[in-house]
């Protein structure tokens, strides 16, 4: 007999191997046993129902995987529980022996593999959040149910972005692509991503040169005498070079910047005569805010600023503030005030938010940003400003 009774009574038993080669030798299996062994082995269960092994098996292994429960428990790789049930005994669960040290010499990932690999993930999760550009973008990773890998996969996309930007980088999608691995290792899905969180052309990512959206009764007109009348579509967008090379611009009796694209569209729909309507794609980039200042010193107006009711919101209203500052302009946020925070549902501050807040408590701010900025931190909520905006 190649394995013995371990423990056990008249109804249940514990088999053992006799002389088991295992822990030090695996067994010699054949290409189906080897392969039903590593469908067996994945995962981090110790023990696992005989059950499931059969699922695991499918109909036209049954009897591979009782030959297989047998090989394994003759060469020591699992001690086998079973009950006796209508005159014979039956496998109930298989044991493994050295569960991890199997799944290592079979080249499967063991728990302490993953463990690993998780803990470096936040590591640079963690380092990524620190950054206020893709600070935000890190923190939704973090907060995701995504499998490992995805999320491996995306924070390798924020660290090339922070690299690229770092060097000034400026070419197409498929340039942007070489930097991590090929022209196409960046997928439509994770294009899709970005965008969520990026203005890709402003940060000299893409096909075309960065842009900026307006809308209103603007009139824009250049040396050349050409001219464009915003007012003849709801919103226009137009390169930040054109922008740049404005000679003259139709003052406007307000600027309103708004973060959100769904707002920014909704508030074009229905924009008030003499407001003129600037999008904020993301955190404003270098050629965002060098187009606003051009636009501001050719039309000076007082400057209304949007952005959602979270700590990032409070640094991309600052940010976009800042073509005001340097032409002398007053500006004011809009639609931030703290009672936005007194609705239902609303998401939990996280690990980014409370280092944008810590970063946003020793900076000089507005009254009405400091409010908000005091309301977040004791409510520990945030809102997103298309709910009212």
């Amino acid at each position: 007999m190649d394995w013995r009774r371990r423990s056990g009574d008249r109804s249940r038993q514990e088999l053992e191997a006799v002389a088991p080669s295992w822990p030090g030798a695996l067994p010699r299996l054949d290409v189906d046993e080897c392969s039903l062994l590593l469908e067996w082995l994945r995962g981090s269960a110790g023990t696992r129902k005989w059950q499931n092994l059969l699922e695991t098996a499918g109909p036209g292994r049954i009897e591979l995987a009782h030959r297989l429960s047998d090989l394994a428990l003759k060469t020591g790789l699992c001690t086998r529980k079973e009950r006796f049930e209508q005159g014979r005994w039956r496998p109930v669960e298989l044991c493994w022996v050295q569960l991890e040290a199997q799944q290592a010499a079979l080249g499967l990932p063991t728990r302490s593999d993953r463990d690993a690999r998780r803990a470096a993930l936040l590591q640079r999760l963690d380092a990524l959040m620190a950054d206020d550009l893709v600070g935000e973008a890190a923190q939704a990773l973090a907060e995701s149910r995504m499998a490992i890998a995805a999320v491996e996969a995306r924070v390798a996309l924020l660290e090339a972005l922070l690299a690229w930007v770092g060097d000034c980088g400026v070419g197409l999608r498929r340039d942007f692509a070489l930097q991590i691995g090929h022209t196409k290792a960046v997928g439509d899905g994770e294009w899709q991503w970005l965008e969520r969180y990026f203005d890709l052309p402003a940060l000299g990512i893409g096909a075309f040169a960065p842009q900026v959206t307006l809308a209103g009764n603007l009139s824009l007109q250049w040396s050349s005498s050409l001219r464009v009348d915003l007012g003849v579509a709801p919103f226009i967008t137009l390169p930040v070079a054109s922008l740049v090379a404005l000679e003259r611009v139709t003052p406007p009796v307000r600027w309103w910047l708004i973060e959100g694209r769904a707002s920014f569209e909704k508030q074009a729909a229905r924009l008030e005569p003499g407001v003129a309507l600037v999008w904020i794609a993301g955190r404003p980039t270098r050629a965002w805010a060098e187009a606003m200042g051009r636009l501001l010193r050719l039309a000076p107006a007082p400057v209304s600023i949007s952005a959602d009711a979270d700590p990032a919101g409070i640094e991309i209203a600052l940010a976009a503030a800042e073509p005001c500052a340097a032409t002398g302009l007053p500006w004011a946020v809009t639609a931030m005030e703290p009672h936005r925070l007194d609705r239902q549902g609303l998401q939990p501050l996280g690990r980014y938010d409370r280092q944008v807040l810590a970063r946003l408590a020793n900076r000089a701010l507005p009254p009405e940003l400091v409010a908000l900025r005091d309301a977040l931190s004791e409510r520990g909520v945030k809102a997103e400003q298309e709910a009212w905006l």
